[in-house]
């Protein structure tokens, strides 16, 4: 009995996972504020939950955007929700994931459901809306739980999906300045690429880099 219950706590104690808390963020483009988010994550036996809150401009229009991401216990996303204002725009999108097959629904679409299959070269969904800071958020978590495989990533308002992997690890660009010394890089070289600075302790990203946009998403530290 306790060499099984002695498996069983170091198995969980390597499982990893997103700390709960809120976090905001804030977002610039060409060195120009461009918006916020505030990201809480919650969590249960079963589930993760992150609510995201967002706002700023894209291309000189004011955006509005609420998320909500659900993820398995092996960090896979079940459920997505978004809803969106782009210069008074109203708009929404759903997902709903198994561990092979998406459905993704628009407003923009009438709601009318679009499947989308994992990709051959990918072992996992991963939810990335443009604008939208959640996906990401969560990546860090999910490739360090995945071992860094190959994900198929789903953009439910464009009814969109790629298949992406991670660079192997040691490539990064250059720590940014204001990067903590203790964080790691994760970082994507598909088109547009990004990189991830995020605490290996909590998995909590502290700065994104898009360098094609020139677009940097900052962790507000209070």
């Amino acid at each position: 009995m306790i060499p099984s219950i002695a498996l069983l706590a170091a198995l969980a104690a390597g499982t990893p996972s997103v700390s709960t808390g809120t976090y905001r963020y804030t977002a610039s483009i060409d060195g120009q504020q461009a918006g916020a988010s505030s990201i809480t994550v919650a969590r249960d036996d079963s589930s993760t939950t992150i609510d995201e809150s967002a706002s700023g401009s894209l291309a000189g229009t004011a955006f509005v955007g609420k998320a909500k991401l659900v993820l398995g216990s092996d960090l896979a996303p079940l459920h997505y929700d978004g809803d969106y204002d782009i210069g008074g725009q109203r708009s929404s999108a759903t997902a709903s994931l198994t561990s092979t097959s998406a459905t993704i629904s628009t407003s923009a679409t009438g709601n009318k459901p679009q499947p989308v299959d994992l990709d051959t070269h990918s072992t996992h969904f991963v939810v990335i809306e443009p604008g939208l800071l959640s996906g990401l958020f969560a990546l860090p978590a999910q490739m360090d739980a995945w071992k860094d495989a190959g994900i198929t990533v789903i953009a439910p308002a464009f009814g969109q999906a790629r298949a992406i992997a991670p660079d192997a690890p040691g490539g990064a660009a250059a720590r940014p300045a204001d990067v903590p010394s203790g964080d790691v890089a994760l970082t994507f070289s598909s088109a547009p690429s990004f990189t991830i600075w995020y605490d290996p302790a909590t998995f909590v990203p502290d700065e994104i880099v898009v360098p094609s946009q020139n677009a940097i998403v900052t962790r507000v530290h209070t």
